[in-house]
């Protein structure tokens, strides 16, 4: 045994230590059964002995010995092999589960200290495994393996001990086989413990994946999940039994190659008696061989002892590992019953392990009995930031105090008994719902203050409505309860908590719009006399707080009154009237903001002298946010779905799909609109370059002239009779490129150039024409919008389109649409002038401009403005339709803010004969994962799509 692995046995035998009496106990009684056992197998000597003529010459004599006497001590030594085995099992099985039950309650006690960092770093099966199963992985390690040590090494020094008595040169023969026996338990070790470790997380992952399933059921039944998880729950469950059935090999094949070499050894010893057989009686070599064959079982146990000592082991460096995280750290000492409840953060930083700062110097003061609200966006650090003041989190840098006092310097349970929580996820237990509003340290309170609690929350409604009232056990997590039931009993409980700090992190999301107005009401009071911390995405909620600050990107922006930070028109104005964007109301509202201020400006509305622009660009904001009267337009849905599909059989079922010499990659969509596209065509394009392909690219030139003819693109085209999109790829990729209404033509006038392979920019719908790989790239933040075919919703075609194709991109984040799923980032390049072609990198660009006006004709113009945000720019927007025709004067204003573009806009505005040397585009590329990347090497493997040389030969075929 190793060093270390000797350090984690003793310190597992720490565990066994308080149970020393037992374990002497069932030494002694293991001792007196090996002892009889050994005894036992002397007993058939003595018969042989006993036998021989020349010591007994008559027959009663003969009949007293052998017939009397030593039945009788066999019977003796049986029963006192069996008392002993039966109080050495007894014993070492109850000190064995003292230690399971220790060991639990120690890893359950560690769970309940242990810091939000370390949940945040754990799956919840695996934390679950540990303690259901890894643990009883011990037993085996802590008493088990110790009594079969204990057991089966007396049993093996009492035979070898009468071995060596009886014949001391023969015995050393049998035990010259023990180093074949220790080669075979070192090699068994080591893959004991390998295997032991991945039955281990393979058990996590099972019990993960169980877990997610039960607590979101209804997520994986709404969704079609089922065969999704079952796949999962196969998958780690074929790895568990995989591992197990190695174990069990591995632990057979090692047991029973020791005791085929103890047989051999035993063979060996009968050859040899012949030779020693004058030194010994006939009954003494019955002995010796009969010890000698029961040493096997006693040495196979001991083999097998290996695998569960391994095991163990493996399970004691997990639970160890747990036990030796530090808890949270606690070493303050002062204790204060009520704090009157003045905040204060000092120049406070924070980040996750050695990630990016999430808090920058945040600067805080609360004064007791205020209401502040906490505002910004999605990953601003709001919630981190209420999570510092109960210390779930410590600061890296700065302090918080509390009336004074540094919250390091008070004693956890002190500080935390000082504020309430209310979170946008309830947490319920399986219990009472008394219970659940009276939970912990509330479990005491009078029913007086209990029903005041219900009251006061508004749950006293359906609390009455409960077949057992207050006794209703709720189920896992609450399940009984509506969501905004179950955030009502939230709330009661924090106002029973009567703390005199309440934190407030989405405490009316769960709501409907009555419900949320009693609680507010509810609100409104408990938060009178108290510190209050509000953080909510819901600006409505926080208009009436004391102070609004607002974060961004981890740093206090703005502070003030809802009415003092509307007027300043900046970011919490921004926020406020993207929340009310649907309300014509609050549209005027902004504009006439927009009016009244001189610096940086919100998000232009489209001009009213543009009538299709707008209602174009109308509709596609209806589609993603689900406007009401859309319903009307479903018949349509129907009319389209129906033509969609009968020009699909057409080329499935009756017609055959065009198709030429050169493999096609289609790239496509099933929603109308920007999804990123054409970077994700730019990416192909160069990455089949990398491997070794000459591509060339098909699309239909929306926009384009020559489109229903078919041409190619050359070099600086007129965007007017080539397209935008068209003349962009043209002059970025330089590649050939053909336009064509009908793209099996288009790939026919492709085929005449230097190509080997195509690729069809939005294809993904274009029937006639046959394709080799179908990659679909949809918008990960905007999804599908309502989920409906045109004009009702904003889809070509259904989402179960999306199971049939090869490779879905997910563009900005996860959409969970798909099970080939990968997502991309785009990747800003720099800023190219439109007039003279100068390249400037971003940082160097955002040194010269912070403001500026962006320009832009195509689908997701939003997805621009956020671009430009993140790299920091403040934009005015001024949007137009997809493949807008520009004149030139849409980039030209009064003052001397520079003006960025899309690239696809650009193309237009370079073929317009003006100075546009104030006038920038901004570049972009897409970035996928190492992993995801790899993905269009092994599609084009499984199509077996090779590049080709000159001749037509593909590279394969010469190098075969």
């Amino acid at each position: 045994m190793a060093s270390g692995d000797w350090s984690t046995y003793r310190r597992l035998l720490g565990y066994v230590g308080p149970y020393w009496l037992l374990l002497v106990i069932s030494l002694v009684g293991f001792l007196l059964a090996a002892g009889a056992e050994g005894y036992f197998a002397a007993l058939f000597g003595k018969v042989i002995d006993q036998w021989d003529p020349d010591n007994v010459h008559e027959g009663a004599e003969i009949w007293m010995i052998v017939g009397l006497s030593i039945p009788a001590m066999m019977i003796l030594a049986a029963l006192a092999r069996a008392v002993g085995t039966i109080l050495g099992e007894m014993l070492i099985s109850r000190a064995s589960f003292h230690v399971v039950y220790d060991l639990r309650q120690a890893l359950f006690g560690q769970l309940l200290k242990l810091p939000s960092s370390y949940y945040d770093a754990s799956t919840q099966g695996h934390l679950v495994s540990r303690i259901t199963f890894t643990v009883t992985q011990l037993r085996e390690a802590g008493t088990d393996a110790l009594k079969i040590v204990v057991q089966d090494s007396l049993k093996v020094i009492v035979y070898l001990g009468w071995m060596l008595w009886l014949n001391w040169q023969m015995t050393l023969v049998f035990i010259a086989t023990a180093p074949l026996l220790a080669l075979v338990v070192v090699f068994a070790s080591s893959r004991f413990r390998r295997i032991s470790r991945r039955i281990q997380n393979s058990m996590g992952d099972v019990t993960h994946v169980v877990s997610e399933t039960v607590n979101g059921y209804r997520v994986v039944r709404t969704f079609g999940g089922e065969e999704y998880e079952r796949q999962r729950f196969e998958r780690f469950s074929r790895i568990n039994r995989q591992q197990n059935m190695k174990m069990v090999i591995t632990k057979v094949s090692s047991a029973q190659l020791n005791e085929t070499i103890v047989a051999t050894a035993l063979c060996g010893l009968i050859f040899l008696l012949s030779d020693t057989a004058s030194q010994m009686t006939p009954g003494d070599m019955v002995t010796f061989l009969g010890l000698a064959g029961m040493l096997a079982r006693p040495i196979r146990k001991l083999s097998e002892v290996n695998a569960k000592l391994q095991r163990g082991l493996a399970a004691a460096e997990d639970v160890f590992g747990q036990l030796d995280q530090a808890a949270e750290p606690d070493a303050g000492q002062q204790e204060v019953q009520r704090v009157a409840g003045s905040i204060r953060f000092e120049r406070v930083n924070f980040q996750y392990d050695e990630n990016e700062a999430v808090l920058k110097d945040i600067n805080l003061t609360i004064e007791a009995g205020q209401t502040v609200a906490l505002v910004g966006k999605s990953g601003s650090g709001k919630t981190t930031l209420a999570s510092l003041l109960p210390r779930f989190y410590e600061v890296n840098s700065g302090s918080i105090s509390i009336d004074g006092m540094d919250i390091q310097h008070m004693k956890l349970e002190s500080l935390r008994q000082q504020i309430a929580l209310v979170s946008q996820h309830v947490t319920l237990f399986n219990d009472t719902l008394r219970s659940n509003i009276a939970y912990g340290s509330l479990a005491d309170v009078s029913e007086a203050d209990l029903q005041q609690a219900i009251q006061r929350a508004h749950a006293t409604e359906f609390v009455s409505s409960l077949k057992d009232g207050m006794e209703t056990v709720l189920g896992d997590d609450g399940v009984l309860l509506s969501g905004g039931q179950r955030q009502r009993v939230a709330i009661a409980r924090a106002l029973l908590k009567d703390a005199p700090v309440l934190i407030l992190d989405e405490a009316t999301s769960a709501l409907d719009n009555e419900s949320e107005r009693h609680i507010q009401a509810a609100l409104d009071a408990v938060m009178a006399g108290r510190t209050t911390i509000v953080i909510a995405h819901r600006l409505s909620t926080i208009e009436n707080a004391d102070l609004i600050v607002v974060l961004d990107k981890g740093q206090i922006v703005e502070r003030g009154t809802h009415v003092d930070l509307l007027a300043a028109g900046g970011l919490y104005s921004e926020l406020h009237s993207g929340e009310f964007a649907d309300s014509s109301e609050a549209t005027e509202k902004r504009a006439k903001q927009r009016r009244n201020r001189g610096g940086v400006r919100l998000p232009q509305a489209i001009k009213r002298s543009e009538p299709y622009e707008k209602s174009a660009l109308g509709l596609s904001k209806a589609w993603y946010h689900g406007a009401w009267w859309l319903q009307f337009l479903r018949p349509f849905s129907w009319l389209y779905n129906f033509e969609r599909k009968r020009r699909q059989r057409k080329y499935t079922l009756v017609e055959t799909p065009g198709r030429t010499r050169l493999p096609v990659i289609v790239v496509g969509n099933i929603t109308v609109g920007g999804t990123g596209k054409t970077p994700v065509v730019c990416w192909l394009v160069e990455r089949l370059r990398e491997l070794g392909f000459r591509p060339g690219i098909v699309l239909r030139g929306y926009g384009g002239g020559l489109s229903p003819e078919g041409t190619l693109i050359p070099t600086a085209a007129d965007p007017e009779r080539y397209s935008d999109e068209g003349v962009q790829l043209r002059d970025r990729l330089n590649c050939p490129i053909a336009m064509c209404a009908d793209r099996v033509k288009g790939l026919r006038i492709l085929e005449t150039q230097d190509c080997d392979i195509a690729i069809s920019d939005d294809g993904l719908q274009h029937y006639r024409m046959a394709r080799d790989i179908e990659i679909c790239v949809i918008d990960g933040a905007r999804g599908v919008g309502n989920g409906w075919l045109l004009p009702a919703g904003p889809l070509r075609e259904p989402v179960s389109r999306l199971e049939n194709v090869d490779w879905v991109i997910s563009n900005g984040q996860l959409s969970n649409l798909a099970e080939n799923e990968s997502v991309m980032q785009m990747q800003a390049d720099g800023f190219i002038n439109v007039t003279t072609g100068e390249w400037v990198e971003v940082d160097d660009f955002l040194a010269q401009h912070t403001e500026v006006h962006a320009v832009c004709g195509i689908g997701n113009p939003n997805r621009f403005l956020q671009t430009l945000s993140h790299l920091g720019l403040v934009a005015e927007l001024h949007v137009y339709k997809d493949h807008y025709d520009f004149a030139g004067d849409e980039v030209c204003f009064d003052d001397a803010r520079a003006v960025v573009c899309t690239e696809k806009d650009a193309a237009k505005l370079k073929n317009i004969e003006r100075d546009f040397s104030h006038v920038w585009y901004l570049r972009v590329s897409v970035q996928l994962p190492d992993d995801d990347a790899t993905r269009l090497e092994q599609l084009l493997a499984e199509r077996a799509i090779a590049p080709q040389r000159q001749n037509g030969d593909s590279v394969g075929e010469l190098l075969g």
